[in-house]
């Protein structure tokens, strides 16, 4: 069994946010530059202008979260920053829960958050998986709780039938 999701900012109200502030800006440019108020950089300032707004809009088109969950652990990455997989073993795992919560007020907003002993990728979502490793937290948002805790539960299935065979 296998259990992939995956999350981005597409569709979801920070794009439109986005979006609410960058036009009145990129008109207030426009304007400032057609009656003359910047000068002779007018030209420079509205392609600068409309160069910061689209790496922007693209960065943050371009943020995902990829979350894969197999019966030896749990593996995520989170492009354009994190582009290789990161591969926890469920040995090295020492809690794994899913919480119903939605991680933008308890981890401080949306995207990745970092703190001394806590990793969070917040997107926007109505569940998290709280992952407790030896030295730190790992904090997914997830849109497939139930799937999460059916695997968890053969992880814990399958413990038990290993230690019950060794013992």
């Amino acid at each position: 069994m296998v259990v992939n999701e995956v999350q981005s900012f597409r569709g979801s109200v920070l794009m439109f946010g986005i979006l609410l502030l960058e036009l009145p800006t990129l008109i207030l440019v426009g304007v400032l530059w057609q009656t003359g108020k910047l000068g002779d950089d007018g030209p420079f300032v509205m392609g600068l202008v409309v160069g910061m707004m689209i790496l922007i809009f693209w960065l943050l088109m371009a943020i995902r979260l990829e979350l894969r969950l197999t019966t030896d652990g749990l593996s995520y990455r989170n492009p354009p920053f994190l582009n290789r997989w990161t591969k926890i073993n469920k040995e090295e795992m020492e809690t794994i829960q899913v919480k119903k919560m939605s991680g933008i007020l308890e981890y401080g907003g949306v995207g990745v958050r970092f703190s001394k002993k806590t990793r969070a990728y917040i997107f926007f979502a109505d569940y998290v998986v709280e992952v407790q490793l030896p030295k730190r937290k790992l904090v997914f948002s997830t849109h497939k709780p139930r799937e999460m805790e059916e695997m968890i539960l053969l992880w814990k299935e399958n413990k038990n039938l290993n230690t019950e065979n060794y013992g």
